[in-house]
């Protein structure tokens, strides 16, 4: 499957879970070892867990690691090409990964891949 087609099915499936302020950031040629990170957010742990849930179980590709499933406040699903955080608001705003990475973001919600 190719990029575009991976990371259209990764929004779809937080958007199907109503995740929030949807983030494509583009990691090719930089140091990070993976091609895409793809950002969102819940409103709350609970919620969190049901936007991870929905992509573990359709996301076309298997994780190779993932952390965060106990705590639910940030979520890293590591799919080796792509990696997506999924973070509780507070979270998100308090680690502001976007911001490290802001001149690599391609794509944002409502934005097309």
């Amino acid at each position: 499957m190719d990029d575009d087609r991976l990371l259209r099915s990764a929004i779809d499936l937080i958007a199907e879970k109503k995740g929030k302020n949807i983030v494509v950031i583009d990691l090719k040629g930089s140091p990070i070892p993976t091609d895409y990170f793809v950002i969102a957010e819940g409103e709350n742990p609970i919620h969190v867990k049901a936007i991870v849930s929905n992509l573990m179980s359709k996301f076309p590709l298997k994780t190779i690691n993932r952390e965060g499933l106990s705590e639910r406040r940030w979520i890293v699903l590591d799919y080796g090409e792509l990696m997506v955080h999924v973070f509780v608001s507070e979270a998100r705003e308090f680690y502001d990964i976007d911001s490290l990475w802001a001149d690599h973001i391609v794509a944002t919600e409502g934005s097309t891949i």
